[in-house]
């Protein structure tokens, strides 16, 4: 059933890119170069259309914030971004965590009252940390620049498969990340939220389904490893055995890495 949701989101990516000049979906939108600020709106909002899902796109004002919106909006439950071997997905909808009071190691501490609905399913922003030292946590780690990520999506981005020179077969565009921390969101980034940014997107700093995992990281509960779409819209169950080495690589869209072996 994973496998089936990641494809149907794969399938999504391309028809969203045939439609848009060959273009994917930007990250999520933000105002400053900070990257949580502004409207916020995500890839999976973008590929709603796509995604057999017309009403909630044509329900959402994508020139208004998303926190701006109806309660019922976006609390709005979208089962392809549900992976049922996370038990979190059986109650698809969170209090999320607010900027006030923060904890990046357990984001959802600080939730207040506003209710949405969570994914099992973040963008790949690519191999290194992503910096946010402004608002809503991140520790102010150096690394990538929110509005600078080395692979598909970040904020503002807007990459077109020309420009994923690593190969669209061997660049991931989308992975897994169960609730064991906190809930990600397919709706985008929610300004004055803890860990904004990542709860659309993940990174591959670190092994996916690492034992000491970060809140941004990937991980899943599929034993040995977790299911990918590649930026060719593939589906790829990754084996946790192939090395952190050649993970990263995966989630560069033109880092030149060579890439090796079964993966």
């Amino acid at each position: 059933a994973c496998s089936n949701n990641m494809k149907q989101i794969g399938l999504a990516l391309h028809n969203y890119a045939h439609a848009n000049r060959e273009y994917l979906p930007t990250g999520w939108v933000s105002e400053d170069d900070h990257g949580d600020e502004g409207l916020g709106w995500g890839w999976g909002a973008q590929v709603l259309p796509f995604a057999e899902q017309t009403a909630t796109y044509d329900a959402i004002d994508f020139s208004a914030t998303i926190g701006s919106h109806p309660a019922t909006m976006k609390a709005t439950v979208i089962n392809t971004f549900l992976c049922p071997s996370d038990a979190g997905s059986s109650s698809p909808t969170f209090a999320i965590g607010q900027a006030s009071g923060c904890d990046e190691e357990s984001p959802d501490a600080s939730a207040g009252s506003d209710i949405y609905a969570m994914s099992n399913y973040v963008g790949m922003f690519g191999s290194e940390h992503m910096e946010h030292d402004h608002g809503g946590g991140g520790g102010g780690h150096s690394g990538l620049e929110p509005n600078d990520g080395n692979g598909v999506f970040y904020a503002n981005s807007r990459v077109p498969f020309r420009h994923i020179t690593d190969g669209l077969s061997k660049t991931i565009a989308v992975g897994e990340r169960d609730s064991r921390f906190a809930r990600s969101v397919w709706i985008g980034m929610v300004e004055g939220t803890c860990e904004p940014m990542s709860r659309v997107v993940g990174v591959g700093e670190h092994m996916f389904n690492s034992s000491d995992p970060h809140f941004e990281d990937f991980y899943s509960q599929h034993p040995g490893g977790m299911n990918v779409v590649f930026a060719d819209g593939h589906v790829a169950f990754l084996s946790s055995s192939i090395g952190e080495t050649t993970f990263q690589a995966l989630a560069t869209r033109s880092g030149g890495e060579p890439v090796s072996g079964s993966y």
